[in-house]
C-alpha cells in the first residue's frame, strides 16, 4: 500500500502544476495514512503476532504509546529534513543528523516507544543490557559501537531460555561486537541513505520547489528507497546470520536447537517460496541456517 501511495504521490509532485498541497489535502493524506495503518497494526499485533496473543485491553495501550513515538520521531525527522533543505538546498545533512541520533539513543528510543528501560548486568564475565518488553518477537541486539558496544537481550531469554541456547546466542553476538558489525552496518546504512536522498532530489528536482512540495515528494521518493534496501540489503543479511551462526559453532557451542526455538520465538520462519523468501526475509529460514551450519 505505502509503495502504491508513495508513486502516486510521486506523479503528483511531478505532474501537478500546483507547487504545494494545500493544508486539508494533507490532513486528509495523514488521517487517511494513520487509519490504514492502525488497521495493519492491529491485525499484526493481536493476530499474526506468535503465542501468547494479546487481548485488546493489552495491545491497545501499547499501541498508542508506541504510535506516538513513531509519529514524533518521523515529524523530528521531517523538521531536520526542513531545516536542511533550507539551509543547504538539500536533505542530506539532515537526514545524517537523524540517523546518528537515532544511532546513538537507541536505548532512549526504545524507553520512549516501549516504556521499557535497559538494565546492566553480567552474563558469565560479560557485560550485558536486558530490557523486559512484553512483545515476544523483540530480539534485543547490539547497542552502541566499538568498545563499548553492548549486547542487549529481552529479560525473559535469560529466565527461560537453557543455559546452552542462551550461551550460543551470546557467542554469536560477541562475535558480531568483535568483528565491529554494527559500526559497520551504519556506515553501510548511512552511505545507502544518502544515495537515496541524493539521487531523490536529482531525479525529481526537489531542490527547485516549494519547501512544501519539496518534503512531500522527498518523504515519498525515500519510502520507495527504503523499499529497494528490503530487496537488496538482506543478501548481506543473511550472510550475517550464516557467519555467526558459524561462529558459534566453531567456538564450541551447538546453535542448532537455537536455531529451531528462534523461529518460534519471533513467529516466522521464512517462506517456503524461495523466491518469496530471498527477497522479503532478512532472516534465513531453519531448514537454510541448518544446512549452512553444517557445509
Amino acid at each position: 500500500l505505502w509503495v502504491l501511495v508513495s508513486c502516486a504521490g510521486l506523479y503528483w509532485v511531478v505532474f501537478n502544476r500546483v507547487d504545494a498541497p494545500s493544508a486539508p489535502l494533507l490532513l486528509a493524506i495523514g488521517a487517511v495514512a494513520i487509519a490504514a495503518q492502525a488497521g495493519f497494526d492491529l491485525v499484526g499485533g493481536v493476530v499474526l503476532m506468535p503465542v501468547p496473543l494479546a487481548s485488546i485491553r493489552t495491545f491497545l495501550p501499547h499501541w498508542l504509546r508506541g504510535a506516538l513515538g513513531h509519529t514524533l520521531a518521523l515529524a523530528t525527522v521531517g523538521m531536520l529534513s526542513a531545516i536542511s533543505l533550507r539551509l543547504t538546498g538539500g536533505f542530506g545533512a539532515g537526514v545524517a543528523v537523524a540517523m546518528v541520533a537515532l544511532a546513538l539513543g537507541r536505548r532512549h528510543v526504545l524507553r520512549a516507544i516501549a516504556g521499557a528501560a535497559t538494565k546492566a548486568r553480567m552474563y558469565d564475565g560479560a557485560a550485558m543490557l536486558t530490557v523486559a518488553v512484553n512483545d515476544p518477537a523483540f530480539t534485543g541486539g547490539i547497542v552502541g559501537f566499538g568498545s563499548r558496544a553492548k549486547i542487549l537481550s529481552p529479560e525473559s531469554w535469560l529466565a527461560t531460555l537453557p543455559k546452552p541456547e542462551l550461551d550460543a546466542e551470546v557467542c554469536r553476538r560477541q562475535w558480531q561486537i568483535a568483528n565491529a558489525m554494527a559500526g559497520r552496518t551504519f556506515v553501510l546504512l548511512l552511505v545507502w541513505s544518502l544515495m537515496g536522498t541524493l539521487s531523490g532530489t536529482y531525479l525529481f528536482d526537489l531542490a527547485q520547489r516549494t519547501p512544501a512540495a519539496a518534503l512531500f515528494g522527498h518523504a515519498c521518493w525515500m519510502t520507495l528507497w527504503a523499499f529497494t534496501s528490503l530487496l537488496v540489503l538482506p543478501v548481506l543479511s543473511r550472510r550475517a546470520v550464516f557467519a555467526a551462526d558459524r561462529a558459534a559453532a566453531e567456538s564450541g557451542h551447538d546453535p542448532r536447537n537455537w536455531i529451531v526455538r528462534f523461529a518460534h520465538l519471533v513467529g516466522e520462519d521464512g517462506n517456503l517460496n524461495n523466491a518469496v523468501q530471498t527477497i522479503f526475509y532478512p532472516v534465513p529460514s531453519t531448514e537454510r541456517r541448518l544446512e549452512h551450519l553444517t557445509r
